[in-house]
């Protein structure tokens, strides 16, 4: 659906980011819950009915209103782009901003947030951009990152109380206020840009940065680089099945086997057949990278 808005109207669609005018475009909301703008000035009455019938007219308004002393700092820090004031006991206090995106009806906001913050047992800061979009702030990271799988508990409680799919990107650790609002613009596209081609609730900022790199790389490398390392096994599904396994579990032979409910002579033997086919040993860390660039690629085009 994006690419066919692109190639229509070119450079005139743009994705929602607070660095926009928000009132000097006509907002719609794709099948994919994307948020896509369009100059009002640049749009006939002819193109804004069609626009209509594919997609869901929205109007932008920021929903955020911060109450306690700690949310009107952030608000301040994150959204405002003239914001310099930052109190010197805060300087180099540690943070990671959690970017939350509400797929379904939306929900009460308060309720929500309240839900959210519930789940966490460290100080958090949640703000709303809009009902669909926010950001939490999580202000002891040390103490949430010794906790296995929690993003994905915390969506999977959220999306059952609440009939809501709840998207979560898990920004990456910092401790320099003075980059926050530039880091939280930042990492805010790559969500964007990530959720377009990775279906999935919970993403890792750390994880990641190679389907980035795909949105950054032209076409015709990603096809040629697809091509020239996988033509000799593309046409095995069961094989490159189990590749990607293989890459995903860090190239741990038995978890492979395990999760793919094979014994783990049989993944054994299709990781050599992979290595004799292509000529690429995976094996080895260099090659492996290569190769799971190639599979995200041939992944991304389906």
């Amino acid at each position: 659906m994006l690419d066919k808005l692109k190639q229509h109207f070119g450079y005139h669609l743009v994705l929602w980011n607070d660095e926009l005018a928000h009132d000097e475009y006509d907002w719609f909301r794709t099948p994919d819950n994307l948020t896509v703008g369009f100059p009002i000035d640049q749009l006939s009455s002819n193109e804004r009915s069609l626009l209509s019938i594919f997609l869901t007219p929205i109007t932008i308004t920021k929903k955020y209103q911060p109450k306690s002393k700690e949310e009107k700092l952030w608000s301040s820090i994150l959204f405002d782009s003239d914001n310099t004031m930052i109190p010197s006991e805060k300087v180099n206090s540690s943070y990671r901003l959690i970017h939350i995106t509400i797929k379904g009806e939306s929900p009460e906001l308060t309720t929500l947030s309240e839900a959210i913050a519930s789940l966490f047992t460290t100080k958090t800061v949640i703000l709303w951009e809009s009902e669909r979009q926010g950001v939490l702030i999580d202000l002891q990271p040390e103490i949430t990152a010794s906790f296995e799988n929690l993003y994905e508990s915390i969506a999977d409680t959220i999306t059952s109380d609440f009939y809501i799919d709840l998207l979560l990107y898990i920004g990456l650790k910092n401790s320099t206020l003075k980059e926050a609002r530039r880091l939280y613009l930042w990492e805010k596209m790559c969500f964007s840009k990530v959720s377009q081609s990775l279906r999935k609730n919970v993403y890792n900022g750390e994880a990641v940065v190679p389907h980035l790199l795909l949105h950054e790389t032209s076409p015709s490398t990603l096809q040629t680089i697809s091509e020239q390392l996988l033509y000799s096994v593309n046409n095995d599904k069961d094989l490159i099945k189990s590749i990607q396994m293989y890459l995903d579990c860090n190239m741990n032979i038995s978890l492979a086997a395990k999760k793919l409910y094979l014994h783990r002579n049989t993944m054994q033997y299709r990781v050599d057949k992979f290595i004799e086919k292509t000529g690429v040993d995976i094996r080895h860390f260099s090659y492996a990278v290569s190769i799971y660039l190639a599979l995200l690629i041939n992944g991304s085009s389906k």
